[in-house]
């Protein structure tokens, strides 16, 4: 009998909530689907992070009259309560080195809502992505694992592959007082977790890279002792760039000894990372020194053109400073960096526009509109220079769509009438 057709459990009182509280990519969507189909209609699961209507309660409290509630978080913030005492948390967790290949083949997908592929393939992105990622794994474990929560599961993802009735057994027990092996077998069966457990091959990862990972992976298992990982590479983080990367995301990391500058330290140890070199720009900057700051971004983007960070603070400085958007600012590589940032790509459609190089401009523009078509001054911009280049018939539109969307704005309806004269003229 499918798990569809049987009866779900039942027998239990009060309402039950479960409390998830998991590093990603360590098994919580297959420990899901599992008591979904265990337990079938009686459980409600909170996404938490998706829903636009999502209560944001803790327990959640949009349950739809659900015995049962499992909700999701990987306490980001670190401001999930840990004491709830009429809850089960289960804290799901997972070696570091398998846990980010997997977690990198999700964040490497190529999306418009997010940053530059372009950048994100390169190892700077990478280094920095796994310093965020190591610094985590050790206010994770501070929070969950130096004082363990007494009402707990804590789940390893390898024991959760390897024994999934033995593991998840424990958490049907404390909803209904009971678990029946069966049901619980059948239910992992029918999702398709009844495989036999095979380890990553970690090698065989597209984004595997052992410069980067073992000192990622000697960082987590140092500082994170309650683990109890087994080290898979040899390295260490220490005065390492690495350890520079740390140093700079984590206020709390101890500066190397004779150093009393957050930032110069990790410098020194992460020299010419764009991440490090765009905090440098950016206090050269609130130091007064403009100059000074656009040199150190020029610098920044001739190791990394792709870095749409730079172009950003580059932006905010000559507007604060009252200067011209440089030359080497103005490539087409900047077009692949900012993608996602419109106001960027208007603000370098506009220093072409000054330098009378019409056609960049209207490539930029070109592709400003069609990523975000209700940005008024880019089609504006757009109407503007197809004017400048004889095509007032495509300019009408562009014009039209500019005035529609800021209807108050004077520019933009002397344009507008400017392209209506024209076609008046013409036909008469």
């Amino acid at each position: 009998m499918g798990a569809a057709e049987s009866t779900p459990p039942s027998g239990r009182g009060r309402h039950k909530a479960l409390l998830g509280a998991s590093i990603p990519r360590s098994g919580h969507h297959f420990l899901q689907r599992v008591l979904s189909r265990y337990f079938q209609d009686e459980l409600f699961y909170c996404e938490w992070y998706t829903p636009p209507d999502c209560c944001k309660h803790v327990p959640c409290i949009k349950t739809l009259n659900r015995p049962i509630s499992f909700q999701k978080s990987h306490d980001w913030d670190f401001s999930l309560d840990r004491n709830l005492p009429d809850a089960l948390y289960v804290v799901q967790y997972r070696h570091p080195v398998p846990e980010a290949l997997s977690d990198r083949d999700l964040a490497m997908q190529d999306k418009l809502d997010k940053s530059s592929l372009n950048y994100r393939r390169t190892s700077d992105s990478y280094s920095w992505w796994l310093a965020h990622k190591a610094i985590y794994y050790r206010r994770f474990h501070d929070k969950w694992f130096r004082r363990r929560v007494p009402n707990a599961v804590y789940l390893n993802y390898d024991d959760l592959l390897r024994d999934p009735v033995g593991q998840i057994a424990g958490i049907v027990d404390w909803v209904d007082g009971s678990t029946d092996s069966e049901r619980l077998s059948q239910s992992i069966s029918e999702i398709g977790g009844g495989r036999t457990f095979t380890p990553r091959v970690i090698e065989a990862s597209a984004y595997f890279d052992q410069a980067l990972l073992a000192p990622f992976e000697a960082y987590v298992i140092e500082r994170c002792p309650i683990f109890e990982f087994r080290a898979e590479l040899s390295g260490s983080y220490r005065n390492s760039e690495f350890h520079g990367l740390i140093i700079a995301q984590d206020p709390e990391e101890p500066l190397p000894d004779g150093e009393t500058d957050r930032l110069e330290a990790a410098a020194k140890l992460a020299p010419g990372h764009p991440e490090i070199s765009l905090r440098l720009a950016e206090r050269e900057f609130q130091r007064g020194a403009p100059d000074k700051a656009i040199e150190i971004i020029q610098g920044l983007l001739e190791r990394n053109p792709f870095f749409s960070g730079a172009y950003r603070l580059l932006m905010q400085i000559c507007r604060g400073a009252g200067k011209p958007l440089p030359d080497f600012a103005c490539r087409a590589d900047a077009i692949f960096a900012c993608h996602n940032y419109p106001d960027i790509l208007v603000g370098i459609s506009d220093a072409l526009l000054r330098e009378k190089r019409w056609v960049n401009a209207l490539s930029v523009l070109g592709v400003t509109t069609v990523l975000f078509p209700e940005h008024a001054r880019a089609n504006f911009l757009l109407a503007k220079t197809l004017v400048q280049e004889g095509r007032w018939a495509q300019a009408r539109a562009y014009a039209e769509k500019a005035l529609k969307l800021e209807p108050q704005n004077d520019k933009f309806a002397g344009l507008n009438s400017r392209i209506v004269t024209h076609f008046s003229e013409k036909a008469a």
